[in-house]
């Protein structure tokens, strides 16, 4: 139920957009697109501004941009003449960014209608810096595949304890939250060799700028998971693993510099034993029998003379996944250090059961 904005904000800035939605388009189906702009422009917070970036798409998707802004005043295009990927056309989108709050989205999924309005009447409520809801996963026909569940719960930031039960609850999305726009001003998305990596190292900077975060169960975003995204992890290879590697060594040296708090290494030693989780995922599943190897020998090498020797926290986790890479059984390897970093945090598991259990009673 979308949270009634109030009086004052509908009275004094309905001259300014409240919401700015970022959209990077590239090679989009056309009936995704065309279902997208209409979420988007269809919400039941009228005043807002959709930022669409034509990243040199070279097929339909500019021309029905151009289309859908010359029928909706509140639409801008913006035409890239070279292809920089995702995270270089929402840095060209930030710079025309006019609302308090800024969303960004992708141009294949679905706005439910009051996403910007329940979103930004909690931000508006709690004077939060993001806010962070529920989302479905569907396929290309729209239907339920699967989705993340979220607690309703206010994180005050200044709080040591408080910030380190953000950092387990933030996750890699973007599209699921808005952002204040002035926390998020000197931010702009870093390009890897691969197409991944970005989204969180963004939001992991946002939350170190940021005093206050809130998560809602509220469902109100649409993810479509589809075998040609960049999220298939079949097609994966040595580039997508030097990325990893390196945006890791990103992640940690932002949260160095800018938070430099115990909570914020904790924090960086155990999504770098994460990452090196979902790499050995990725090589698991590679069908190259031979480039399944050489991803293996370059990861452990990363986990022997990279990770480990720069772990201040976690040592007994830290030992576990030294014992279990001894073996050269990568899927094994996989199951073992995927179990050992739930039981290693048991308080996100308590979380993510009492989302479901609160989804149920909803439901």
């Amino acid at each position: 139920m979308a949270i009634p904005l109030l009086a004052q904000d509908k009275n004094t800035f309905m001259s300014v957009p409240l919401v700015s939605i970022i959209v990077p388009v590239y090679r989009t189906p056309v009936f995704l697109l065309k279902r997208f702009l209409r979420s988007a422009l269809s919400q039941t917070l009228s005043n807002i501004q959709l930022i669409a970036v034509d990243d040199a798409s070279p097929d339909d998707c500019p021309k029905i941009l151009d289309a859908a802004a010359a029928d909706d005043d509140r639409m801008t295009v913006l035409h890239r003449n070279t292809n920089g990927r995702a995270g270089m056309a929402r840095n060209d989108g930030m710079s025309l960014v006019k609302g308090r709050y800024v969303l960004f989205a992708d141009a294949d999924d679905i706005m439910q209608p009051d996403m910007c309005e329940t979103l930004l009447g909690l931000a508006i409520k709690h004077d939060a810096d993001i806010v962070a809801c529920s989302f479905s996963l569907i396929n290309q026909d729209g239907l339920p595949v699967g989705r993340s569940h979220f607690l309703d719960r206010q994180y005050d930031l200044r709080s040591s304890r408080q910030r380190a039960k953000a950092y387990r609850s933030l996750n890699f999305a973007l599209w699921n939250k808005i952002f204040r726009h002035e926390i998020i001003t000197p931010l702009r998305f870093e390009q890897f060799e691969a197409n991944i990596g970005e989204d969180t190292l963004f939001n992991i900077a946002a939350l170190c700028r940021s005093r206050k975060m809130v998560t809602t169960s509220y469902c109100g975003y649409n993810y479509t998971v589809h075998t040609t995204s960049a999220t298939g992890r079949a097609s994966r290879g040595m580039p997508y693993l030097r990325t990893l590697a390196l945006s890791g060594d990103r992640i940690r040296q932002t949260l160095a510099e800018v938070d430099g708090s115990g909570v914020a290494k904790k924090y960086a030693d155990r999504i770098t034993l994460k990452r090196f989780t979902t790499g050995c995922g990725w090589i698991a599943d590679h069908p190259d029998p031979k480039e399944r190897a050489v991803m293996w020998k370059y990861w452990r090498h990363h986990l022997y003379e990279h990770l480990l020797s720069n772990l201040e926290s976690h040592r007994l986790l830290a030992a576990w996944y030294r014992l279990v890479t001894t073996t050269g059984n990568v899927p094994t390897v996989y199951r073992l250090t995927h179990i050992a970093s739930r039981v290693a945090d048991p308080l996100s598991v308590v979380d993510r059961l009492e989302a479901r259990i609160a989804f149920k009673r909803h439901s």
